[in-house]
């Protein structure tokens, strides 16, 4: 079998009806747009089939940004152009639960985690930064505004190793209260983008896996939900 000896790890949320969402984006709705019984009186053969109709931010749940989601440039790539090699590569998870919240961290801090799990940043890695904001807030209001950030200088170098896709259990690798989005500047200047919300990243801490993410092909998308998952030898 292809995945025989390997684990597979779930890292996307749940999607649901009012899941929290980045303050100022589109709440998530979910409703029955057609019942086994509605559909039973429709056809009325004794088959039926129920559907769900689900709205939602293409911001919303575990998702990937695009670069035209950062950027006012009309030819900003779009989600649906967003190289699936970037979504589908080698990664690693490295460990950042212990800088406090509502603070940043940067090049030295991805160093010493680097030194201390004896990894490295390869060419077209993605890395994977835990936070365990996901673990220790999610539900709770300070799950979308407290968490710590990426600064300037950190998204710089995982960028100049070589990383071509990063990620955060939290709202955003941004710190909320930074309204001049460093890493998100960064991620516009060097057309580089990353995912939000997962979960499940204390699992993968000091480890190298397989990431892949992959976007719904949403025309002209500024991003788009996904199910990510890590194989793990």
């Amino acid at each position: 079998m292809l995945l025989e000896g390997k684990k597979i790890i779930d890292l996307s949320q749940e999607i649901y009806q009012d899941m929290p969402v980045y303050p100022g984006h589109l709440k998530t709705v979910v409703w029955t747009h057609m019942s086994h019984e509605e559909c039973k009186r429709m056809l009325g053969t004794g088959y039926s089939y129920e559907t769900r109709g689900i709205m939602f931010c293409d911001h919303g749940p575990t998702h990937i940004d695009a670069v035209s989601h950062l950027s006012t440039r009309p030819d900003a790539p779009s989600v649906d152009e967003i190289p699936l090699e970037n979504c589908i590569t080698s990664a690693i998870c490295l460990d950042v639960s212990d800088i406090p919240q509502k603070t940043q961290f940067g090049r030295k801090k991805i160093e010493d985690e680097l030194k201390k799990w004896n990894l490295e940043i390869r060419k077209g890695d993605t890395i994977l930064f835990h936070t365990a904001q996901y673990a220790r807030y999610y539900g709770k209001p300070e799950y979308m505004t407290d968490y710590p950030g990426l600064d300037k200088e950190g998204t710089e170098f995982i960028i100049d190793q070589g990383c071509v896709n990063f990620g955060v259990d939290s709202a955003s690798p941004d710190m909320w209260y930074d309204k001049t989005y460093p890493c998100h500047k960064t991620c516009m200047e060097r057309q580089v983008t990353h995912v939000e919300n997962l979960c499940n990243l204390e699992l993968l801490i000091g480890k190298r896996f397989t990431f892949i993410a992959l976007p719904l092909k949403i025309r002209k998308g500024t991003g788009s939900p996904l199910r990510p998952v890590a194989i793990v030898d």
